[in-house]
């Protein structure tokens, strides 16, 4: 399996696959001719977001042909979702690029009582754009899925009855290790906005299965909190292979 670094990964929407072919966009066409400089007849991987890696060759000026299915195991043992408060700035951009490379599966954009920034319904168009190119970079078989930006209610009951790790540096909180289930599972971790929960929002988070966690002796800032989640979650689950 090697020798596939040295091929470019392209994500292509399965709605883009009939049979063994693949209809590119222009935009695609685009990057592995005049950006990549392929030709007709060279190769590349093909990645649809779920799960599936195939051997591909450049074909017709928008098609590719599909050929052998790749054993590809790059994933959590488990997926996990990640509901983040936005941060200020370009923060959030940050965040899905780098929780995508840790092998997050769902992110949840958060609008809380201390969110300052509301963005756009379009920035979620940005946020898949980077998701798709880190997922690229760092071999996922999964595109993370990004939802819109919504209260922590409706995201909470969305994400639906899975362990639930609400990030909280006061003292006395169990570390994340010390609390993250042995054998693998699909859970979620909680990460507030810049100044973190409000006192109304973590009673509501305890009160509805929340567990409060640490991520160490250290105040993360927002942006690097879930990052420390995920590695930690990653190393505990993968530190066998």
């Amino acid at each position: 399996m090697n020798d596939l670094a040295r091929y470019q990964r392209l994500t292509i929407h399965p709605g883009q696959i009939s049979g063994n072919q693949a209809q590119l966009t222009p935009e695609q066409s685009h990057y592995l001719r005049r950006v990549l400089r392929l030709q007709t007849g060279d190769e590349f991987i093909a990645m649809d977001g779920q799960g599936h890696w195939w051997r591909a060759q450049l074909d017709a000026a928008q098609t590719a042909q599909l050929g052998e299915v790749l054993p590809i195991h790059r994933e959590l043992p488990a997926p996990v979702a990640l509901l983040m408060g936005i941060p200020k700035g370009d923060g959030m951009d940050a965040i899905i690029r780098q929780a995508t490379e840790l092998g997050v599966r769902q992110i949840f954009p958060l609008i809380t009582e201390r969110t300052q920034v509301h963005p756009h319904p379009t920035r979620r168009h940005r946020w898949r754009k980077i998701a798709t190119e880190a997922a690229e970079q760092s071999w996922r078989q999964w595109l993370p899925e990004i939802f819109p930006a919504q209260p922590l209610a409706t995201a909470w009951a969305e994400v639906g009855a899975v362990p639930k790790f609400v990030c909280d540096p006061s003292p006395g909180v169990p570390h994340l290790c010390r609390v993250l289930p042995a054998a693998p599972q699909p859970l979620a971790v909680c990460i507030g906005p810049e100044g973190g929960w409000s006192a109304g929002e973590l009673a509501w988070l305890q009160a509805n299965g929340g567990q409060r966690v640490s991520l160490g002796r250290r105040v993360l800032r927002t942006v690097t909190a879930p990052l420390a989640a995920l590695a930690l979650i990653g190393a505990k689950w993968e530190e066998h292979l």
